[in-house]
């Protein structure tokens, strides 16, 4: 074929090409075909992706849900761990017997759970009940009585001491408190030093040990100067008190820890002493002693006062403490606060 056959054939069909609808149509679809496929695949995999990030957003989200569930858990637990009164659980004489008779009755349990395992979860031992003093409770000494409180004496007082140790609910003297400064939260005095009326004070140990004038609140018969045993002290606590504005009744009320931190939170104006010209009987005081060692937060609820500023004055009061729960079956260990 001659050179100019050959250009004359392809402008032939050029020009039918370009001036044929039909051809033209055909063109146009084809791409429009592929563009739209194109257009699907992205759509397709746009879903794609939305599926797997909101996939991943629900299981996040459970997750954060479930730590939450877990946290939720954690406090309700904590919430019905019960709160802790020492003095009938730690100062009673039949304490150690009932101990070692319920340790007993464990042990018996536990071996005839091993040879009838059927019967093995049939029942439990149910935990010891301490909200309220048992009717044999039987104080150890004089300092504590069977109704659940303990006598709180002032400087002077002939018999009780004036150091109490909140977490044991132990009322201590000179010679006991000497031996255990580490464990003293809270002390109280009498003394009509200051004149027109007698001053009732319960100090904290680092403000008695460390403020110049803390003795003029000792002032009595037993002590005339500045030589109170306190000052020899090596270590004391810096406790803190405030008066709340509970009465008996809620006091009473008071079960687990959950509510005795939320009165110890709302409590305003803790300090390093509260003094009165009046007797304290019916106030209720919060003390937090909160250090590297120690950690203490309770309520001490002041039944009644007896006397005044002589040997012969005290105070009546009950105790509660936050519970600690190692075991948990939800009730405080006393092993703890021994």
């Amino acid at each position: 074929m001659k050179p100019n056959s050959f250009l004359s054939s392809v402008l032939i069909l050029s020009f039918f090409y370009f001036f044929s609808p039909e051809l033209q149509a055909q063109s146009g679809q084809t791409k429009k075909t592929g563009i739209n496929k194109a257009v699907k695949s992205t759509e397709q995999i746009n879903k794609t992706s939305k599926e797997i990030q909101e996939g991943s957003a629900e299981m996040n989200a459970q997750m954060t849900q479930a730590g939450e569930n877990v946290k939720s858990g954690i406090k309700n637990v904590k919430s019905i761990i019960k709160i802790f009164e020492p003095i009938f659980r730690l100062h009673n004489k039949n304490n150690s017997a009932e101990e070692q008779s319920n340790t007993s009755i464990q042990d018996s349990e536990q071996s005839s759970n091993q040879s009838s395992p059927v019967e093995s979860t049939s029942q439990e031992i149910p935990s010891p009940e301490h909200e309220m003093p048992s009717d044999d409770f039987v104080p150890e000494s004089p300092s504590y009585n069977s109704d659940g409180t303990a006598n709180l004496g002032n400087q002077n007082h002939k018999q009780y001491g004036c150091y109490l140790d909140v977490m044991s609910g132990s009322v201590l003297d000179d010679i006991e408190a000497s031996e255990n400064t580490a464990g003293v939260d809270l002390v109280y005095t009498a003394t009509d030093y200051y004149g027109s009326a007698p001053m009732y004070a319960l100090l904290t140990p680092a403000y008695v040990k460390n403020d110049v004038f803390a003795n003029y609140y000792f002032r009595g018969p037993r002590y005339k100067d500045a030589n109170i045993p306190m000052r020899q002290w090596e270590e004391a606590n810096e406790s803190e008190i405030a008066l709340t504005n509970l009465t008996v009744d809620k006091f009473d009320k008071i079960k687990n820890n959950n509510q005795l931190l939320a009165v110890i939170n709302q409590t305003a104006g803790f300090k390093e002493k509260y003094e009165s010209r009046t007797k304290l009987n019916g106030k209720v005081f919060a003390i937090r002693t909160h250090l590297e060692n120690r950690d203490a937060y309770a309520l001490i609820c002041v039944l009644d006062q007896f006397g005044t500023t002589g040997t012969n004055g005290f105070l009546k009061i009950k105790i509660k403490v936050t519970g600690f729960d190692n075991n948990g079956d939800g009730n405080p260990d006393v092993g703890l606060y021994e």
